[in-house]
């Protein structure tokens, strides 16, 4: 059972609705049928670094990598880098949630700086 004033095994479950919640509204509005337009490009009428995200990852979410790559080519690192956090969230909730274990405090410091890394790799080319 979840033990008191966990507030890392608290934060990775944050995370991991989070990005479930992105992952099924991803897998359940297939490309075509996404209810949310870019709003930069509804304003400017100019597409975004962003503009295809959606449609990519229901495209990723369903196996069809190439379709996805299609709609925005920097799309797979971003879905590459929510699917890693998800697993790597999910996991560590549960080590450190339900069971009697303590992630080490360097264990959790070097996940956070290889995290902060791996987010700057591939969101630094959409800011750019």
């Amino acid at each position: 059972m979840l033990r008191k004033n966990n507030a890392y095994a608290i934060v990775n479950l944050i995370f991991v609705v989070l990005i479930g919640i992105a992952l099924g509204y991803s897998y359940f509005f297939y490309p075509n049928n996404q209810p949310i337009n870019c709003a930069v490009k509804e304003l400017t009428g100019k597409a975004c670094s962003t503009c295809g995200f959606s449609r990519a990852f229901s495209a990723f979410m369903h196996f069809k990598y190439q379709e996805g790559v299609a709609y925005n080519p920097n799309a797979f690192a971003c879905f590459v880098f929510f699917i890693t956090q998800f697993g790597l969230r999910t996991f560590l909730f549960c080590v450190e949630g339900f069971t009697n274990k303590t992630i080490p405090n360097r264990l959790i410091y070097t996940e956070v700086i290889l995290t902060i890394l791996h987010f700057l790799v591939v969101f630094t080319p959409l800011i750019f």
